[in-house]
């Protein structure tokens, strides 16, 4: 009876409220947001880094597939002049990628026997080897000079080239026959992945801009690839004329190599005069004769780089020399000699939906000129 009698303990009501939190003071709100920004630097390092070595560990699979994907973009506008004349979609791709193919035929048979003439030559160069290696002794002194041959002979005793050269031969095969195949295939498909991205975008406005930006990419990576092609093919005739008219061994090897190094902005042209140079060399004796075709190559070269391309290609395509080269050491860094190719298109593809896309505006006009 005597524990009904006692009060029960009176819970608390329902109306009474808790009193709200103070509000941080400004030097606890900046803790806060400087502790929000170390771990946001801090997951974009790690995903930088994680992306950077996916790159890496997947390199067999994306160069190609980036290959092939900006190789179809090189073509689409052809096949799709085809199909203008009432030619179905398919049999169009299949005329454009074999005529490729069968061009790229044509042009190994007609440079085997220059690169038999070539390889005909290589005692030549040794002997201008030779040359070069007693100016640089006497340039630099023999310390240096014995010292680097040293380290030349060690580097050749331990490395096994011919097995070296047949595995990058066979990775080379197998990087251009994958990518031909998958740009026969996207060729075959056009624009299934867009109609496949517009089905999954819910709204219409999403619709129409992905479709907007994908082909306004696509119009300026061909546009570029489409007008270099032909200004490095331009500039490998120029080459071959030259090499032709003083007498160079195997104008035409030259003329090939000079248009297929062009492709790689600022390296290849210096890998082209010298290209020129060691041929020269080989072929003359006296230092005018020796520097004459080289020095008119690298002055046209010069005309092209400067004047030609810009002119031709636009200011819309244009890159940022400084973008150009951090590209071309980041690609070479991770893809090797295809990163150097791909280099160019591929800062050209980020720099296009980058126009496009508000929220990267910033991005297109840092890698803009």
């Amino acid at each position: 009876m005597r524990a009904k009698s006692e009060a029960a303990p009176q819970r608390p009501s329902a109306s009474r409220t808790t009193p709200a939190a103070a509000p941080p003071t400004p030097a606890a709100a900046a803790t806060i947001a400087r502790r929000w920004t170390m771990a946001a630097v801090f997951l974009g390092g790690l995903f930088t880094f994680a992306f950077i070595g996916m790159l890496i560990f997947a390199r067999p699979v994306l160069v190609p597939v980036a290959a092939s994907t900006l190789l179809a973009m090189t073509l689409m506008p052809t096949v799709n002049r085809i199909r203008a004349w009432g030619v179905p979609h398919a049999l169009a791709a299949t005329l454009v990628a074999g005529a490729l193919a069968i061009a790229l035929v044509v042009l190994a048979e007609l440079l085997v026997e220059p690169l038999g003439k070539a390889l005909d030559a290589i005692p030549a160069l040794e002997g201008l080897g030779q040359r070069l290696w007693h100016l640089a002794r006497a340039v630099i002194g023999a310390p240096y000079t014995d010292w680097i041959s040293t380290q030349l002979q060690e580097a050749a005793a331990h490395a096994d080239w011919g097995a070296r050269l047949f595995a990058g031969l066979w990775e080379a095969s197998a990087l251009a026959l994958t990518t031909a195949v998958l740009t026969f295939f996207l060729l075959v498909s056009g624009d299934l992945f867009l109609q496949k991205l517009v089905r999954v975008l819910p709204r219409i406005r999403d619709k129409v801009k992905a479709v907007k930006v994908v082909n306004a990419v696509q119009e300026d990576v061909s546009l570029y690839l489409g007008t270099v092609t032909l200004i490095n093919a331009a500039l490998g005739a120029v080459a071959g004329t030259i090499s032709w008219y003083w007498e160079l061994p195997a104008p035409l090897l030259w003329a090939v190599l000079v248009a297929a190094f062009n492709f790689v902005p600022y390296v290849g042209a210096v890998v082209n005069v010298l290209l020129l140079l060691a041929a020269s060399a080989a072929t003359y004796a006296t230092l005018g004769e020796i520097l004459t075709p080289p020095a008119l190559f690298a002055l046209v070269t010069a005309i092209e780089g400067h004047l030609i391309t810009p002119m031709i290609v636009g200011r819309r395509t244009q890159l940022n020399a400084v973008v150009v080269v951090v590209g071309l050491l980041f690609w070479a860094w991770v893809w090797g000699i295809a990163g150097l190719v791909l280099a160019v298109p591929l800062l050209l593809v980020i720099k296009g939906f980058a126009a496009h896309i508000e929220r990267l505006e910033p991005i297109n006009e840092f890698m803009g000129r």
